[in-house]
């Protein structure tokens, strides 16, 4: 699947907006995607517009997602700024039909990085790209830890050149615990540096396919 996701950032970056509580979010043709805070908790929803999608905020840390179509979409729930010591607990359902991920994603700066979680995908497995760096268990599973550079492409901070980290599960499943600094250390220790936390969700992402989704995020 291709990174769409660093098209999200460039778009939140200047769609920031202060939602009312049970608010939707119509991802369709042209309809500006928008990020901010929702109820206590950091939200961030892009659509590149040539599916169809709607994003709805719940209450507290609860979103929904439904989406078809052939397009690329991102949308989540969680904390800005992030850290490397939160343990996350998230909940829900997630079903999907073509490419799709339930992740942890965030990114820092300095070094720029663009990191997931993978805890849930779809017909395409995240792990099969980039350069393989071990594993790593954590939370009931073993992870497949995977790096991989993206040139010249939409950042949170305009256009540039990142690293991206994974870890992907490879026991997939949809609610649980996922204890952020395991990765996070995992990934030190492989020389794959993290800088100053930016934003950080549980997010579903659809790529030339369709879905649903519906979780809930808390931190431990």
């Amino acid at each position: 699947m291709v990174s769409f996701t660093a098209l999200l950032v460039a778009c939140s970056t200047v769609a920031s907006v202060l939602a009312a509580p049970g608010s939707v979010i119509f991802g369709r043709g042209g309809t500006p995607s928008s990020a901010g805070t929702h109820d206590g908790f950091y939200y961030s929803w892009w659509t590149d517009g040539q599916g169809d999608a709607t994003y709805t905020n719940g209450p507290k840390g609860q979103y929904s997602l439904t989406w078809s179509g052939n397009g690329n979409l991102v949308g989540g729930k969680g904390w800005n700024p992030g850290t490397a010591n939160r343990v996350i607990n998230y909940s829900g359902t997630y079903q999907y039909n073509g490419n799709s991920y339930l992740a942890v994603y965030g990114w820092t700066k300095n070094p720029l990085v663009e990191y997931y979680i993978v805890e849930n995908f779809g017909t395409y497995n995240p792990s099969s790209g980039g350069t393989t760096r071990g594993t790593v268990e954590s939370d009931g599973s073993i992870y497949d830890i995977i790096e991989s550079t993206r040139t010249n492409q939409p950042s949170i901070i305009g256009t540039a050149t990142f690293q991206q980290y994974w870890a992907v599960r490879r026991n997939k499943r949809t609610g649980g615990t996922v204890t952020v600094k395991n990765f996070f250390d995992a990934w030190a220790s492989k020389n794959m540096k993290l800088g100053a936390h930016d934003y950080q969700i549980v997010a579903t992402e659809g790529y030339f396919s369709s879905g649903s989704s519906q979780i809930t995020v808390s931190e431990a």
